[in-house]
């Protein structure tokens, strides 16, 4: 049997290391999301009957919900609104909408909200 490939590339540094982790020995560590936990930026279980709501309504089939993201319009703020119904909600797929945020609500505090634009 051959040996497999054991050289891959590195995606931070750009040149060829060991799979032995997702990262060389000399690059560093992905940062730990240090944002407060889902249910206390509001995403708890009354968001997910919403969202559930909304892919329905939609009519995207179930099996396909884990490849969707349901946008917020405007961005959410819970301190601003905290009802998920009073937003327009979008169903995008989650390459979509992960290209939208970063792109349009970029900013954001120390704590994962949302800075106001100037």
């Amino acid at each position: 049997m051959a040996n497999k490939n054991t050289v891959v590339w590195c995606a931070y540094k750009r040149r060829s290391c060991d799979t032995s982790s997702l990262t060389c020995a000399d690059c560093p560590r992905k940062k730990k999301d240090t944002r407060p936990s889902r249910s206390k930026r509001g995403y708890d279980s009354y968001w997910y009957k919403v969202r559930q709501e909304v892919l329905q309504r939609s009519g995207i089939p179930r099996e396909q919900w884990p490849l969707y993201d349901v946008d917020h319009n405007p961005p959410y703020n819970k301190d601003i609104e905290p009802d998920h119904r009073k937003y327009t909600l979008i169903p995008m797929l989650k390459a979509d909408h992960s290209h939208k945020t970063a792109t349009e609500d970029v900013r954001r505090d120390e704590k994962g909200k949302f800075i106001k634009k100037k």
